[in-house]
């Protein structure tokens, strides 16, 4: 109780309490979570230090530790399209990341087609709102070309104009799994649909599913739409009405899609088609989501590392923010296809008379 009689409020954990239980000094504790750039601690110390201010409920005096930095403690993450329940996994490990570092996330969405160029968010940090940018909406296009220059900035998911600042994923290795799962069933002629050709994860797939395609002698039918469900729903319309007029062995029997929004209006031209899933036509999702498996017919999808994307690129960033030596980053694992039911033989196949020339890696 206090003098006054009200009782005395909890006292927080305060640094000193950090470092009894890691079993190190206040000071080596102060420069971990106040990002003190000078500082030479061990990973396996340092890890220990965020867990245990994590678990402690340690919360740093933002606003001495932004006087004393020179900066805001906060991060702002440009994404596209909120509603797609994809960037949902990205955001979580930026978040979670970006609070082990002693940062904040502010999301900022672009949610049309024509984004802005990298450039237009320079202000953030120019009028000292963020210490920092993560990008994901840079087109392949010459307005976006000038970059970003004189604030940290890194690029997540797409290549930017400014080389040296990418963290990505491996887009070329998930078309790979696609096609050589689809191929494995015997589908010698597929369909890609997949976003506009100026979004660089797009032009990734691709250029991956054209190389792939032509080495292993696979038709390939690419159609771009916008990764809407109405994106979706065109292209397959447009599909099936040109199969329709192709000659049997050459009409795509399996369908890749780009996204999980273009998924839905995929399965809703095929059913309204009466297009049977996968009996005329196998589909898999470069999207995965556990909505998938509830699905009437549960859809295969790749898997991608969204959640480590996301802490690498806050990794990077703070890199940048703190002027150490940072380089483009490609995120390969974890990646696997999840297998489901939207994958058969086509009609007339054998599941167990594969193609004999398996689909090989694209060069480099």
């Amino acid at each position: 109780m206090t003098d006054g009689g009200q009782p005395e409020r909890p006292r927080g954990p305060r640094l000193i309490d950090i470092a009894e239980a890691v079993g190190v000094h206040v000071s080596t504790v102060s420069r971990v979570l106040n990002g003190d750039p000078a500082q030479s601690v061990r990973p396996e110390v340092y890890r220990r230090i965020l867990s245990t201010a994590r678990q402690q409920g340690y919360r740093p005096n933002a606003l001495a530790r932004a006087l004393k930095r020179r900066h805001t403690g906060a991060i702002a993450f440009v994404i596209p399209l909120l509603r797609n329940p994809i960037w949902v996994r990205l955001q979580r490990g930026a978040l979670q990341r970006a609070g082990d570092r002693g940062y904040v996330v502010m999301i900022m969405e672009e949610p049309g087609d024509d984004a802005k160029p990298p450039g237009a968010y320079s202000y953030l940090v120019e009028e000292s709102r963020a210490d920092g940018l993560l990008l994901a909406t840079t087109l392949r296009h010459p307005e976006h070309a000038p970059g970003v220059a004189g604030v940290p900035h890194v690029y997540v998911n797409r290549r930017g104009p400014d080389h040296g600042h990418d963290v990505v994923m491996d887009e070329p290795g998930a078309v790979r799994l696609f096609l050589e799962h689809v191929a494995g069933s015997g589908h010698r002629s597929v369909a890609l649909i997949d976003g506009a050709p100026d979004v660089d994860t797009v032009h990734r797939r691709v250029s991956a599913a054209r190389r792939l395609c032509a080495a292993s002698g696979i038709k390939l039918t690419v159609r771009h739409a916008a990764m809407t469900e109405d994106g979706g729903w065109d292209a397959m319309t447009r599909i099936l009405r040109h199969r329709a007029g192709c000659a049997p062995g050459t009409r795509p029997t399996a369908c890749g899609v780009g996204s999980l929004n273009q998924l839905f209006g995929v399965l809703a031209a095929l059913r309204a088609a009466r297009v049977e899933v996968p009996g005329q036509m196998s589909v898999v999702s470069f999207d995965e989501d556990e909505c998938l498996a509830f699905l009437e017919v549960p859809v295969t999808s790749v898997a991608m590392p969204l959640a480590e994307l996301g802490g690498a690129a806050v990794d990077q960033l703070i890199a940048r923010i703190e002027q150490q030596p940072a380089a483009d980053v490609m995120i390969r694992e974890p990646m696997k296809l999840v297998s489901r039911e939207s994958v058969a033989p086509p009609l007339g196949e054998s599941v167990a008379s594969p193609p004999s020339e398996s689909v090989a890696p694209p060069p480099g």
